[in-house]
């Protein structure tokens, strides 16, 4: 029987312009197999994240101390096990994550994640994914990418840009742009499909349930 269960918790974060400092210090339960992550300041720049059990190493990475807001253990692919997701705050946050492997017992890192902030996994397909960012004019524009992982790396198969800015619309028309993605390559997108803004998103928190509803709706467009 898959167990997952937090048995300590220690977590302190402080940045400042002087100095930073990272320590996190938790178990978890997996399979009666009891793993030990702890993160520790190498330097000014730069933080090891470790995890390991029975003396054996599932993870040891050195990554960024620079804007690391957060440590959380969601299940996110659905699979009952726990993951490892970093949160990084920016102007967008910036999240990176560590799916855990059933086959080998480690915690391996997701190539690309980074690039989709807020992933939600579809319900209509669990293999897919949709994420969301903010592209200015006061969250007014936005994107959202339909992703899936493989082989622990991420691959991009549909995008959405909205411009719902109400700034000079003549010049700059209101609008949602639907591109499909061939080869994980965005800049060779295909459009296939232009909506009027306010038909769809007449205000402003419409658009959260539009993005949900479009990719669960019409991710088979993008296989």
């Amino acid at each position: 029987m898959r167990t997952i269960l937090t048995t300590l918790f220690l977590l302190s974060f402080s940045t400042n312009a002087i100095s930073q400092n990272h320590f996190f210090d938790t178990t978890l339960k997996v399979n009666k197999q009891t793993f030990h992550i702890v993160t520790k300041d190498l330097d000014s720049d730069f933080v090891l994240l470790s995890c390991a059990y029975n003396l054996m190493t599932a993870l040891n990475d050195t990554i960024d101390g620079g804007g690391l807001s957060d440590v959380e253990f969601p299940d996110f692919n659905k699979d009952g096990y726990p993951d490892i997701m970093l949160t990084y705050m920016g102007n967008n946050s910036t999240y990176f994550l560590y799916l855990f492997d059933q086959m080998t017992n480690r915690f391996k890192s997701i190539d690309g994640f980074d690039k989709y902030p807020e992933a939600i996994q579809l319900k209509a397909n669990s293999k897919y994914y949709y994420s969301y960012h903010r592209a200015g004019c006061a969250d007014m524009n936005w994107v959202s990418d339909l992703f899936k992982i493989v082989n622990f790396k991420t691959i991009q198969v549909g995008h959405i840009y909205g411009q719902g800015c109400d700034f000079e619309v003549k010049q700059n028309p209101q609008v949602i742009e639907i591109y499909k993605v061939t080869n994980d390559d965005e800049e060779k997108g295909k459009l296939i499909s232009k909506l009027p803004y306010l038909k769809f998103i007449p205000d402003f928190g419409d658009k959260w349930d539009f993005i949900r509803k479009y990719w669960n709706k019409n991710y088979k467009q993008f296989e």
